[in-house]
């Protein structure tokens, strides 16, 4: 599966009771629905990983269906850490843990809607991340979240000069339109910021459940149907 690439393990794996422990205290503490089978079998085999390409002028990718990126990193999987390997060295304390990194996606930085679980980091230091979901209307689903404020002061910069519009405020409105919903409120506000989908809620009212389920999914791009296809995506690029 993993061509022109090597697999560096984070920490040890994870027994069959470590696993139903960390099922268990995910769903618990975040509010998940479940936790994804798929995942849950790769910590089984490999606790988190880091991702390097065997030519050292190269990169591990995967492609994305954006009009201002044709691809990002990945840098590796998330794993788990429990005080029973206490004595064991992780290779890089600084890079995150599983809870670690849903505590600062979704309590201390709200990027996180509900029943989405962050699992893969682009790199060391970005504020972009991979999750997946684990609510049932779109249950194994892989997202690529691209740094808000990134995105604000490049991403929208460059789609506003080259192509005349935002591409997260026209994915939105797609979503209000497909909705039947009257979009004119917002025309004026995208002009000089761009749309939040809380915001949007608020303003227009009697949004559906579903609309909203789609709004809060708007600055997620679809990378994957499951986990191990996202995996089988991965490939190597040069730099």
């Amino acid at each position: 599966m993993f061509k022109n690439m090597e697999v560096i393990s984070q920490f040890p794996s994870l027994s069959e009771s470590e696993l139903e422990d960390t099922a268990r205290r995910l769903t618990t503490r975040f509010g998940y629905d479940h936790f994804p089978s798929q995942y849950g079998q790769f910590l089984r085999e490999n606790n988190g990983c880091f991702f390097q390409a065997k030519d050292e002028e190269s990169e591990v990718c995967v492609d994305l269906d954006l009009p201002f990126m044709n691809s990002t990193l990945v840098a590796g999987i998330f794993g788990v850490w429990f005080e029973s390997f206490e004595g064991l060295e992780p290779l890089n304390k600084e890079w995150p843990e599983l809870f670690a990194s849903n505590e600062n996606s979704k309590e201390n930085f709200d990027v996180l809607p509900d029943n989405m679980m962050s699992f893969a980091y682009e790199g060391e230091g970005s504020g972009s991340l991979f999750a997946i979901s684990t609510d049932i209307r779109d249950a194994g689903n892989v997202y690529y979240y691209y740094d808000e404020y990134l995105y604000s002061i490049i991403g929208r910069k460059r789609m506003l000069e080259q192509y005349g519009y935002c591409y997260f405020d026209r994915k939105l409105k797609q979503t209000l339109s497909r909705h039947n919903l009257d979009i004119t409120a917002l025309e004026e506000i995208d002009k000089s910021r761009q749309l939040e989908p809380g915001m949007v809620i608020d303003l227009l009212g009697g949004v559906s459940a579903d609309c909203e389920f789609e709004l809060n999914r708007n600055s997620f791009v679809l990378v994957a149907n499951s986990f191990d296809e996202f995996l089988g995506k991965l490939k190597v690029e040069e730099a």
